[in-house]
């Protein structure tokens, strides 16, 4: 009797086609990374989850409504355009955040540069008007939203890198075109 062996599938096959309940996930959460990286990508994900949450959703909408309504700060404060682009910035980092849980993370790190933006245009409007005061307004309350920014950066690149360099390999790995080849017959 002969041994049957089974030859591995050569590299320009096809890879086999999930099942509906394998799929299922991955169809959600299209971009997770692989192998390692994965694991740190969901963890990243779950940190800046809970970032966005205390520094875009408790402390990004709701001190600015604080500030308009509320008579914890003078009316020329309140009064200034400093608090709204603190709120549009928030909300651009909210939908960053669930454009990335969608798995679109070049998207969404797009997104949070621009948020990112806007938070650096708040900075300058409270330092701006708190000018000559020892406090520098609620600098430490939206600042920490960057690191969100720089989160979303790192996903991103842990996700792409390795798809990236394969691209880069199998470019690499690809055959050249013979002179030789191009003989009339």
């Amino acid at each position: 009797m002969r041994k049957q062996v089974k030859l591995p599938p050569p590299k320009n096959a096809k890879k086999p086609q999930k099942t509906e309940k394998e799929n299922a996930f991955s169809i959600f959460v299209r971009d997770q990374g692989e192998g390692a990286g994965k694991v740190v990508v969901i963890v990243l994900k779950v940190l800046e989850l809970i970032l966005t949450t205390v520094f875009c959703v408790m402390l990004g909408i709701f001190m600015p409504v604080l500030i308009w309504n509320g008579n914890i700060v003078e009316a020329e404060v309140a009064a200034d355009p400093s608090a709204i682009w603190w709120l549009i910035s928030s909300i651009v980092y909210i939908i960053g955040l669930f454009v990335l849980m969608l798995g679109h993370s070049k998207s969404a790190t797009v997104i949070h540069i621009l948020a990112a933006v806007g938070t650096l245009v708040t900075y300058s409007l409270y330092t701006r008007l708190f000018e000559g005061f020892e406090n520098n307004g609620p600098t430490p309350l939206y600042m920490p939203s960057l690191f969100i920014t720089m989160l979303t950066i790192a996903i991103m690149l842990i996700i792409h890198i390795p798809k990236w360099i394969e691209r880069r390999i199998e470019k690499e790995n690809e055959v050249a075109p013979s002179i030789l080849d191009d003989r009339k017959k």
